[in-house]
């Protein structure tokens, strides 16, 4: 193999022989239109919130302090920005809210609440094509999703860390290769009868119907454009890593349903392999709570019941136990992005990853002032943009920024029209 041709592409190095590995993106193998590293986008959500009073900075600009929690991300300081008065107007409290992390869709209590599209949803759809997955959704538990088309539909996630593995890096025998193919074939056939038959149903039924069916039909078109993508990357060779398959099998977080934070890094460490390998550029990571006492030392109490602490001190620091445990997982995540080098920046350096929660006040279910925390994606970090308590800045704001880096030409997402300007 000459490696100063010119036409020597990535996917050929890729695909070159069983000693190759998983290789970075590389100028040299670049499209024509890509020459700086793709931008991607990683979110991720802890269902139960983190303690307010030990993750915000007292003091706002580039010269805060760290609170309790963001000490322990003290060395990746320049590398995030910090959040606070900040939230999705009119959600209303309850778990549900969890639903509407990534859409800002409101009221998701009230009886016909249908969601809207999820910020990484909107994000896959202006890579399409580009990668293997357009999307891939995770999770620590089965459950309800984060992410929603643009029909309110939510896209299971996966949480079995080997199947997540499995569809990335090993690749079947030719007889699954073809019966994939003919899957695909299939579905394309299905579509093309669908859309005849609901052309016939648009010019019967009544008004109120007609939008169902269009809402129906948007959904179909997607998944056309899904069909074909999928079709194109069949035949493509997977990428080939060092990282050795992980299972479900104890001693995995995933045999133990209560270790949720070790089933975390266990995805976190899945998504930093996808977006190196180039598998996906956008990540959703939804860390699910649990009602069971975590496997942490100095905890005798479900993680659930500690979070309605009622401000009692014995329930708040074995909280903070548990939740610096959280934050340590998510340095390491930051720090492995940080650590792989990409061209001459890093994987962190076009990695737009968010980190927060759909509760503020985990205690009283609240869902303003929520702690989300912004790192990566080329960003000049290194503050505490801080919003009004009262008065929330719209968390939706924030996703205009995340959508304008990624590329997408946009100035409304949700709730959020324009941008939050001290983010630059």
């Amino acid at each position: 193999m000459n490696l100063n041709n010119a036409q020597l592409t990535r996917r050929q190095m890729l695909t070159a022989g069983s000693a190759v590995l998983a290789l970075p993106w590389l100028e040299t193998f670049a499209r024509a239109d890509e020459k700086t590293p793709p931008q991607r986008i990683i979110c991720v959500c802890t269902s139960f919130g983190l303690y307010g009073p030990s993750f915000f900075p007292a003091k706002p600009g580039r010269d805060y302090e760290a609170s309790e929690y963001l000490q322990l991300l003290e060395d990746l300081r320049d590398k995030f920005t910090v959040f606070s008065g900040i939230s999705h107007p009119d959600i209303g409290g309850d778990h549900a809210s969890e639903a509407c992390f990534l859409t800002s869709a409101k009221h998701p209590t009230r009886p016909g609440f249908r969601n809207t599209m999820s910020l990484d949803v909107l994000a896959s759809q202006h890579v399409a094509g580009a990668t293997r997955f357009p999307l891939m959704t995770l999770s620590t538990l089965d459950g309800s999703p984060l992410s929603y088309t643009a029909t309110g539909a939510g896209i299971p996630a996966l949480n079995s860390p080997s199947q997540i593995y499995a569809r990335m890096f090993l690749a079947g025998n030719q007889g699954d290769v073809d019966k994939e193919l003919a899957r695909l074939k299939r579905g394309q056939s299905m579509l093309d009868r669908m859309r005849e038959r609901l052309g016939q149903l648009e010019r019967s039924v009544s008004s109120y119907d007609r939008q169902q069916l269009a809402d129906y039909t948007e959904a179909v078109r997607d998944l056309e454009k899904q069909l074909v993508a999928e079709e194109a990357w069949v035949n493509r060779p997977k990428p080939t890593v060092t990282e050795p398959a992980p299972n479900e099998n104890y001693p995995s977080p995933f045999a133990d349903r209560s270790d949720s934070i070790g089933r975390a890094k266990v995805l976190f460490s899945l998504a930093k392999l996808a977006v190196q390998t180039d598998s996906t550029r956008v990540v959703s990571i939804f860390i699910r709570g649990m009602d069971e006492k975590p496997p942490i030392e100095g905890i005798n109490e479900g993680h659930h019941g500690l979070t309605h602490h009622g401000r009692n001190p014995e329930k708040i620091e074995q909280l903070k136990i548990v939740e610096k445990v959280t934050m340590g997982a998510f340095r390491e995540l930051l720090a492995s992005l940080r650590d792989t080098k990409e061209g001459t920046a890093s994987l962190l350096d076009s990695t737009q990853v968010l980190i927060g929660s759909n509760l503020g006040d985990a205690s009283g279910h609240g869902t303003t002032n929520l702690p989300i925390l912004l790192a990566g994606g080329g960003y000049r970090h290194g503050q505490h943009i801080a919003g009004d308590t009262g008065n929330n800045t719209p968390l939706a704001k924030l996703y205009v920024n995340m959508l304008q880096k990624f590329g997408v030409p946009t100035d409304k997402f949700g709730s959020g029209t324009g941008t939050i300007t001290e983010l630059s």
